[in-house]
């Protein structure tokens, strides 16, 4: 009865001793930072998009209207995608901004609108994915099956 009653108490030490644990959890906070983020951007590029579309309603194209739209939820679902998987969501979210770059400066539609927005949220990330990559990484070790 004693041995079981110690392996209890050994393994509740190691819980609370587990370094990698609470370096995860404070990983965690920074990627939650970078979600909101995410948010906050793709709520920017919808405001900023309605206001566009209001100021140039003469000028009006469906196909630029759903490919706006579908890149806005596209920003959206990475923001949600990375509280699953945040190390591939920030990835996929670099691939999107190169993306629609050489997109932009293939049409010749390449305008500084919006750039440095982007810049910011790109260098913001960046500085969080070696923490994401972390926490990807440990849930993957620790994951409950």
């Amino acid at each position: 009865m004693k041995d079981n009653k110690k392996i209890a108490e050994d393994s509740i030490v190691d819980f609370i001793d587990d370094e990698e644990y609470y370096e995860t959890r404070r990983n965690k906070q920074q990627i939650e930072n970078a979600t909101w983020a995410m948010y906050i951007f793709a709520a920017i590029s919808s405001i900023s998009y309605i206001f566009y579309l209001l100021m140039n309603t003469e000028s009006f194209d469906w196909v630029n209207f759903i490919l706006n739209i579908a890149l806005i939820a596209v920003y959206f679902c990475l923001g949600a995608y990375s509280s699953q998987k945040p190390y591939t969501a920030f990835i996929a979210l670099f691939c999107v901004f190169g993306f629609v770059f050489l997109l932009d400066i293939m049409a010749s539609q390449f305008s500084l609108r919006g750039i440095i927005l982007k810049i910011i949220l790109v260098v913001y990330i960046s500085m969080r994915l070696e923490a994401a990559k972390k926490v990807q990484d440990y849930e993957k070790k620790n994951a409950v099956k």
